[in-house]
């Protein structure tokens, strides 16, 4: 069972990173019970954001969506200093007021912490090498002719927490 995680620390610091030019939709849900959430639960929570877009997406088939466990050294990839998801984050299409530190207090908030063991799994891959694995949502068109699509959820055991994170956006 999934609960999501909202507060006044939580909500100011998302409308912070929406001024500052952050492309990146989120929400951070508590995962209940004593498992490991499974893929279905994961899917769950990625519909729970799509849900709580300012601009649903029009075209969704979640049952559509597969997704791709990352490994352990691709998670710490991802999550590195100068890796994927901080250029992603700090190099948006419209510019951005955002810093390292903003990315690393958004990776902390959303418990992305890069010592603990994440169950990450990408919903949508690179669009150039496998665009099938985006159709599932329209939400993804726009990053799709220029500055790129993001998908994860990532499931924090230690925190208990899930979150999703998405962008998808152009010049």
């Amino acid at each position: 069972m999934l609960t999501r995680v909202e507060g006044p620390e939580l909500e100011a610091m998302r409308q912070h990173w929406a001024q500052a030019g952050c492309a990146f939709d989120f929400v951070l849900y508590r995962v209940e019970g004593p498992d490991a959430p499974g893929i279905e639960i994961h899917r769950q929570a990625l519909a729970g954001l799509l849900e709580q877009l300012e601009w649903p997406p029009q075209d969704v088939h979640l049952d559509r969506a597969c997704s791709r466990s990352l490994d352990s050294s691709e998670v710490r990839a991802l999550m590195k200093q100068g890796g994927a998801l901080e250029r992603a984050f700090l190099d948006p299409p419209y510019g951005t007021k955002l810093g390292a530190k903003d990315f690393r207090d958004w990776l902390t908030m959303l418990c992305l912490l890069p010592d603990d063991e994440l169950d990450v799994a990408d919903w949508v891959g690179n669009p150039d090498e496998a665009p099938e694995r985006s159709t599932w949502s329209d939400y993804f068109d726009a990053g799709k002719e220029w500055w790129g699509i993001w998908c994860l959820t990532a499931y924090n055991p230690r925190c208990r927490t899930l979150c999703v994170l998405a962008a998808s956006t152009t010049d």
